[in-house]
């Protein structure tokens, strides 16, 4: 290995710009290295799009772990056995999978109450190849030592002797077969004359991820990692925030955030302060002041201005978050929100422009085709329902519709294919005003989904919703740290204000003493 060069800071530090406005400049235009001797590695599709934006240079890759590894091994897709559906509808076709035969992977419920959600056996044998460590450790560190082992045990055999038997690999295989391949000394290999390697979002990394690197950097004459253990919250998939702690070479320390004002920076010190190991990283808050609202209610809040990020610890709260707008008029932003989707509200936006005597172009004509009621005698004639016979019109108006293109619709989008719950929600969001196709000003989203982002106004609910004997809560008692660390990230997404609600059940994971 070459010079490692360290680049750890807090959120909004400039870590992402660090290395590359300066380390990769320089090691172009000082160092002299050929661009296509560079390895850019980040954790997520969304670093790999934000490095893409900043980098000015044709390097070699500017990939996932996974990614670079896919390419590299010059991999089939089609043989990568994915995670969820995919992989369980490949092996169920499989005639000798046994284990699987002899359960159902339906949400269950445990000898004590608890939900018990389908695939833990699946989870605690990725968990246990990211950590490289046994199964019976990796259902501990999950809180899962009450699944059955046995059954785990047979479960990873049978899948070993499907994947042996079809071809097929997963990404854990594919992180092995790098090194077992010895790419870096291949000459057949793209990478094999790399010099440089930079590595963004390094506590994301799991122990194995962490070995593809490592192996990676031994042959090249610079690396830069740049992270922060304090942001290290996809723990429950295998990342482990001590490699990046334990990591030695030259250090160049981010002090001074960009996003987090005083007030803000305060709570999130009496955050860390909870982490019992962690890299000791002194830095200082942005000049602003900053307002800090804590145990405050969703009514309380005026959402009509400015810009909003709404996160909690899991999708099922999100999920009860959600409910509460959709029940007072409140439009926001989900992924995989299926109340107002971007069809329903392109359509709508066509439809009144249609009735304003607009003339609308083909392809959005065609998506409110989809969206409104479809028989005989209704709303879109038979044998129209799916505007084919729009094809190559570039623009047509609402007589045209009606005349040509067997539009039977008159007067209201209520006539769309929507349950009476969202035309209330719709009739209740003009009603107030909103336009509908105004780009909204609320997203909601784990706090996981939040991560690398900011926002002007953060509401954070530190809760697990309404059953709070499940899965996550009972990992953030095996794992406080783990649970920190998230709170952490949520709380540095707010650049001015900090709404932290009031708890919503007696199981309220708090930074300090539990509220009673």
């Amino acid at each position: 290995m070459g010079i490692r060069t360290i680049i750890p800071g807090p959120p909004g530090t400039g870590k992402t710009f660090r290395l590359v406005n300066h380390y990769l400049e320089k090691e172009i235009n000082e160092y002299k290295t050929d661009p296509q001797k560079i390895i850019f590695i980040t954790y997520s599709n969304a670093g790999v799009d934000e490095a893409a934006k900043r980098i000015k240079h044709n390097l070699l890759y500017i990939k996932t772990m996974h990614s670079l590894g896919t390419r590299e091994l010059k991999i089939n897709t089609s043989k990568l056995l994915l995670s969820g559906k995919r992989k369980w509808q490949v092996f169920k076709d499989y005639p000798n999978h046994q284990a699987y035969q002899s359960m159902s992977f339906e949400t269950k419920v445990d000898t004590a109450g608890n939900p018990r959600y389908e695939n833990n056996h699946m989870r605690i044998i990725q968990y246990a190849r990211s950590k490289k460590i046994d199964l019976e450790q990796a259902a501990f560190e999950l809180s899962l030592e009450h699944e059955e082992i046995d059954f785990t045990h047979q479960l990873n055999q049978d899948l070993k002797t499907f994947k042996e038997h079809t071809k097929m690999i997963e990404f854990h295989d594919m992180i092995e077969l790098f090194e077992k391949k010895d790419r870096m000394n291949n000459p057949d290999s793209l990478i094999s004359g790399v010099e440089a390697v930079f590595l963004d979002e390094a506590q994301d990394l799991s122990p194995s991820q962490f070995d593809m690197f490592f192996y990676i950097e031994k042959n090249c004459k610079r690396s830069y990692i740049a992270g922060d253990d304090d942001q290290t919250i996809y723990t429950f998939q295998g990342a482990d925030p001590n490699i990046f702690i334990n990591l030695q070479g030259k250090f160049d320390n981010q002090i001074q955030s960009h996003r987090v004002p005083r007030k803000i920076h305060a709570k999130a010190l009496e955050v860390l302060r909870q982490i019992d190991n962690r890299l000791d990283k002194s830095w200082d808050a942005r000049k602003a002041e900053g307002e800090l609202f804590e145990h405050y209610h969703l009514d309380n809040i005026d959402f009509t201005e400015k810009n909003w990020m709404v996160l909690a610890m899991t999708n099922k709260l999100l999920d009860e978050i959600e409910k509460h707008f959709f029940r007072v008029g409140i439009r926001f932003k989900r992924k995989g929100n299926k109340i107002l989707t971007n069809d329903i509200l392109k359509s709508y936006q066509t439809w009144i422009l249609l009735q304003k005597g607009d003339s609308v172009k083909e392809e959005d004509a065609k998506t409110m085709y989809k969206e409104f009621i479809r028989y005989k005698d209704g709303h879109v004639a038979h044998g129209f329902s799916s505007g084919d016979s729009l094809e190559g019109i570039e623009y047509v108006s609402l007589n045209e519709l009606k005349k040509d293109h067997g539009l039977l619709a008159s007067g209201s989008w209520e006539q769309f294919k929507i349950d009476e719950d969202t035309k209330n929600y719709i009739k209740t969001l003009l009603k107030k005003g909103d336009d509908l196709m105004s780009n909204t000003k609320i997203e909601l989203s784990t706090m996981h989904g939040s991560k690398g982002r900011e926002c002007e106004n953060v509401v954070l609910f530190m809760d697990y919703g309404t059953e709070s004997q499940w899965l996550p809560f009972r990992e953030a008692e095996r794992n406080p740290g783990a649970q920190h660390r998230l709170i952490f990230v949520g709380i540095t997404r707010a650049k001015q204000r900090l709404y932290i609600m009031a708890p919503l059940t007696d199981k309220y994971y708090t930074i300090g003493e539990p509220i009673t």
